[in-house]
C-alpha cells in the first residue's frame, strides 16, 4: 500500500464526543501498518454559532443549567448521559468532568487552532483547547485562557494572536462544512473520497482508511 492520505475532521473543542473521536483516531493511526504518512487537518464546527461571546448576558453559565433551561434536557437525563460518556471517556484514558462545562462561543478558541496549525501546531493547540473544555472546564471564550494555553504549547507573543486570514479561515471552514452536508460532528473526510461520521471506533476509522488507499474506494 502506498501513496498519500489527507484526513480531515471537522469538529467542534465544545464537543465531547470530538475528543472522544480524537482519541479513536490515534488508536487507528497506531494500528495501520500502511507505507503512507496520513496528514491529520482539523477543520473548525461550530455546534452552537449563536453561543454568547465573552462578556455577553448568557457566556460562561454552566453548561448544563443551558440544556436544561434552552434544549429541555431533564437534569436527571443529561446527568445520565453524561455518566455514559464520561465512562466511554475514561476507556481511552480521557478524565472527563463534563459537570464544569461552561456555555462558550468557541469561534475564537476556533480561530487559536488556526493560528497554531499555521505554525505547526495545530494537533497540539487542538487537544490543549479540548482538555481544558472537558477535563479542566475552562472557559474556551476567554482571551486570558486562550493566552494561557497557547503559551503552554509554545505559542506567545503575536504568534499566538489570530489574524484575520485565521478568522477567515473558520469562516471557510464552516462555509464547506455547511457545503458538503456537514450537521453533526466529529465528521471524518477521508482524502474527499469517503466520510465517517460520528465517534466511531479505531476499528470503522481504520477500515475508512484503508478503503480510502484502495483503487476501488468511491470518489
Amino acid at each position: 500500500m502506498s501513496g498519500s492520505l489527507r484526513i480531515e475532521i471537522w469538529s467542534d473543542i465544545a464537543c465531547p464526543w470530538c475528543y472522544l473521536g480524537k482519541r479513536h483516531l490515534e488508536e487507528a493511526l497506531e494500528r495501520f501498518d500502511g507505507d503512507v504518512e496520513p496528514e491529520v487537518i482539523w477543520r473548525s464546527f461550530q455546534l452552537q454559532p449563536d453561543a454568547p461571546r465573552f462578556g455577553e448576558p448568557g457566556a460562561g453559565e454552566p453548561t448544563g443549567e443551558y440544556l436544561t433551561r434552552e434544549r429541555g434536557y431533564p437534569p436527571e437525563q443529561l446527568a445520565e448521559s453524561q455518566a455514559r460518556l464520561t465512562a466511554m471517556a475514561a476507556a481511552v484514558g480521557l478524565d472527563y468532568h463534563l459537570e464544569l462545562g461552561k456555555v462558550a462561543n468557541t469561534f475564537d478558541a476556533h480561530a487559536l487552532h488556526h493560528a497554531a496549525a499555521r505554525q505547526g501546531l495545530g494537533d497540539a493547540m487542538v487537544e490543549r483547547l479540548f482538555k481544558a473544555q472537558h477535563v479542566e472546564g475552562l472557559r474556551l471564550d476567554d482571551p486570558a485562557v486562550l493566552s494561557a494555553l497557547a503559551a503552554e504549547i509554545g505559542l506567545e507573543g503575536d504568534a499566538a494572536v489570530p489574524t484575520e486570514a485565521d478568522r477567515a479561515g473558520v469562516v471557510s471552514d464552516l462555509e464547506e462544512a455547511r457545503g458538503i452536508g456537514v450537521n453533526g460532528v466529529p465528521f471524518f473526510v477521508f482524502d474527499r473520497r469517503l466520510a465517517v461520521s460520528g465517534a466511531q471506533p479505531a476499528n470503522v476509522l481504520l477500515g475508512a482508511i484503508e478503503q480510502a488507499l484502495g483503487a476501488d474506494a468511491p470518489a
